[in-house]
Formats: C-alpha cells, sequence, structure tokens
C-alpha cells in the first residue's frame, strides 16, 4: 500500500444530493451534441468547480440519478413526493479542507456551493424557483451535502 492509498482510507467521502440534473454527459461545446447535454454537462461543470474551489477532488463514479422519496432526506419543504435525485460523491485531497471557523466540517464547502448559479429546466422533475444551487433556504433547498468521515 502507496503512502498515496494510506493517506486517501483516511480522507472525507463527501455525497451531494441535488435535485438540480448534473448529468455528466462530457458535451463541452453545443456542437458535439444536443442543447440539453451540453447544459446537463455544464450544471455538473459548475458544481465541480466550486468544490474544487479549496481542493482537489477524486471521484470513481460520474454522478448518477435515482428517483427517490423526497421525504426525510433534507430538501426544502417545497419539494415532496418522487422526483429525481442527483448522487455526487468524490474525496478531497486533504483532510478538513472544507471546514468552517464554527467547527462544521463541511461548512465552507456549503458556502462554496450555496446559490452558485444553475441552469434549470433540464430532466429535473421539480420546479426550480430560483436558478441556483440552494444549500440553505427552508423552502427551496435543492442541494444537500454530507460528509463521511473515515476513524484512522
Amino acid at each position: 500500500m502507496t503512502i498515496n492509498t494510506l493517506y486517501r482510507y483516511f480522507m472525507d467521502k463527501i455525497e451531494i444530493y441535488t435535485l438540480v440534473d448534473i448529468t455528466n454527459t462530457r458535451v463541452n461545446r453545443p456542437n458535439q451534441g444536443s442543447q440539453l447535454e451540453y447544459d446537463q454537462n455544464r450544471n455538473f461543470i459548475t458544481l465541480r468547480q466550486c468544490v474544487e474551489l479549496r481542493s482537489i477532488v477524486s471521484f470513481n463514479a460520474l454522478p448518477e440519478v435515482r428517483e427517490m422519496e423526497l421525504q426525510g432526506l433534507g430538501f426544502g419543504t417545497n419539494y415532496r413526493g418522487n422526483h429525481n435525485v442527483w448522487l455526487f460523491t468524490f474525496t478531497p485531497d486533504r483532510e478538513g479542507v472544507y471546514q468552517s471557523a464554527d467547527g462544521n466540517v463541511i461548512g465552507n464547502l456549503i458556502e462554496d456551493v450555496d446559490s452558485v448559479p444553475i441552469i434549470k429546466n433540464l430532466t429535473e422533475t421539480i420546479n426550480i424557483q430560483k436558478a441556483i444551487f440552494d444549500c440553505k433556504d427552508t423552502a427551496n433547498k435543492n442541494t444537500i451535502i454530507k460528509a463521511h468521515i473515515k476513524a484512522p
């Protein structure tokens, strides 16, 4: 086992659940695919740039979409029932990189992602009021961030 592998073993795993379509289509130019595929990829790139403001991240899988019952997941009160939820899981390159001054291990990440503009009306199954990643508003929260810390 290399030092890098050992180091990663103890790292945070972070999951972002969002109602915003962040499908990574790898369509980076409008003439490579459809407008839908281009816009989906733009949302993914935007989210990835936000999470990489403080860290280089690694991920083994592209965001996946699942139909899920939203009750109890922590999304805003305006969103109920079964809807498409995208899950993006990644590992930052070092521990504590997103920790805010109040001790929240993902506090700075929430600040980095919250209110960043998105392209809406893609394949979302909800009506997004404001075209942003919303991590805070109790009624319109469309993005949830969770950290999983592995103990040494």
